[in-house]
């Protein structure tokens, strides 16, 4: 008889614990199907103008121009920012008429200083020059809800127009404090 109780408080025991992981399971899987995926995406919109340049095409092969703008970062709301641009156009990626570019891009928030650079190759195309090319966030240069964030994506600039878009992921690295998240929440309702 004691050996049949034995038997039954180990299958007892086992299933408790069966139950126990079954449970733990459930509950990881339903947090990480609930996580929002939508907090990691980021989409931006600028319309920039030309506020300085400098051509030393003539001898050194290279043009560099400063824009400002404004526009709308997707869940952080307007946007002001200011872009420095390096462009070598002695090396022409896609044939006569196009250009490397690095740049630096300050994007102004509410929340903080979001600080990207980006490099992209500008191609003449039917409706103009268009810039394509990719964008890494500095967090060491970022502030506020964006200091130490990482992140990247593409960029595209039509040059006729003055719009760039920058689309991709962004991380912030902490949570917003209650003061960030309101900021956030006044910036993404002006």
């Amino acid at each position: 008889m004691a050996t049949l109780q034995s038997r039954a408080r180990a299958i007892r025991l086992r299933l408790l614990v069966l139950a126990v992981i079954v449970a733990a399971s459930g509950l990881t899987l339903h947090a990480a199907v609930a996580a929002p995926t939508h907090g990691n995406r980021f989409e931006a919109t600028f319309h920039e103008t030309n506020a300085s340049i400098t051509n030393r095409v003539a001898d050194l092969g290279v043009f560099q121009l400063i824009n400002t703008g404004s526009g709308t970062v997707e869940g952080y709301g307007p946007a002001t920012m200011v872009i420095g641009v390096t462009q070598d156009r002695s090396v022409q990626p896609c044939g006569p008429g196009s250009s490397t570019n690095a740049a630096v891009r300050r994007i102004v928030l509410a929340a903080g200083v979001l600080v990207v650079r980006e490099l992209a190759h500008v191609c003449p195309t039917a409706l103009g020059p268009v810039a394509t090319g990719t964008w890494r966030v500095d967090g060491s240069s970022s502030t506020g809800v964006f200091a130490g964030a990482r992140g990247r994506g593409d960029a595209t600039v039509h040059v006729a127009t003055g719009t760039a878009t920058l689309t991709g992921k962004l991380k912030l690295a902490h949570e917003p404090t209650p003061e960030g998240l309101r900021a956030l929440e006044e910036g993404s309702h002006k």
